[in-house]
């Protein structure tokens, strides 16, 4: 079955061409289009897609606060965020509103195509280009931010640091139980515990506090600094 898709841009020509890359695959159908939040919100309500890819800057109604509006139905679609340019704040903005992904317009065809398919089954994708903005922000300050996601990151026990650590760098459960030797069933409950206890809604928002602090599989042994 492929995976239904939702394409939210204001401009048609964009929507157009992103359709065209997707129809290049047979993993992939773009069941509807939307030129604003609102008009996207409702789209997804009445069709119930798999994936909504949604521009981030939108007139009106913005895909961040499409992708808020979203997050209460169920099952809830995954949100796949557009954006032309890296930006910091609202990279931020998007995922506190549930969004578990980012694509930049200017990915490649297979990128656009393996993010798309990586956030239907649930795993988070950020592109290098915007984790390395994240890592030149946070480098030579410590906001209050990362500041109290490292206190909630000390809470949490070594093993479950480690797949904490494997979330940020974008594994999936499956990477994650091959790594760590566990069965795919265990590595559920650690990533369910890793999210009660960071009080976040999904593993993209448990995957940004890893690289807030720099939490990496290959550190995740030792303890956070406080």
């Amino acid at each position: 079955m492929p995976v239904n898709v939702v394409l939210v841009d204001d401009e048609p020509l964009v929507r157009a061409g992103i359709k065209a890359l997707l129809d290049t695959t047979d993993d992939i159908q773009v069941v509807g289009q939307a030129s604003d939040g609102a008009e996207a919100v409702e789209l997804t309500v009445r069709l119930r897609p798999d994936v909504v890819i949604m521009d981030v800057n939108m007139p009106k109604v913005s895909g961040i606060t499409a992708a808020r509006r979203l997050q209460d139905l169920s099952p809830r679609p995954r949100i796949l965020m557009l954006t032309a340019i890296c930006d910091h704040e609202k990279v931020a903005e998007a995922f506190q509103a549930g969004a578990d992904g980012f694509s930049l317009k200017s990915a490649h065809i297979g990128e656009l195509i393996r993010s798309v398919l990586t956030v239907a089954q649930g795993d988070p994708v950020v592109p290098p280009e915007i984790i390395r903005l994240m890592i030149e922000r946070s480098v030579g300050q410590e906001s209050a931010e990362v500041t109290e996601a490292r206190k909630r990151v000390n809470r949490l026990g070594g093993r479950e640091q480690q797949v904490l650590a494997l979330l940020g760098g974008g594994a999936n459960n499956a990477h994650i139980a091959e790594t760590l030797f566990m069965a795919e069933g265990t590595v559920k409950g650690y990533v369910s515990r890793v999210l009660a206890e960071l009080q976040v809604e999904n593993r993209t928002q448990a995957a940004l506090l890893a690289h807030q602090i720099g939490l990496r599989p290959e550190s995740s042994e030792q303890q956070p600094t406080a």
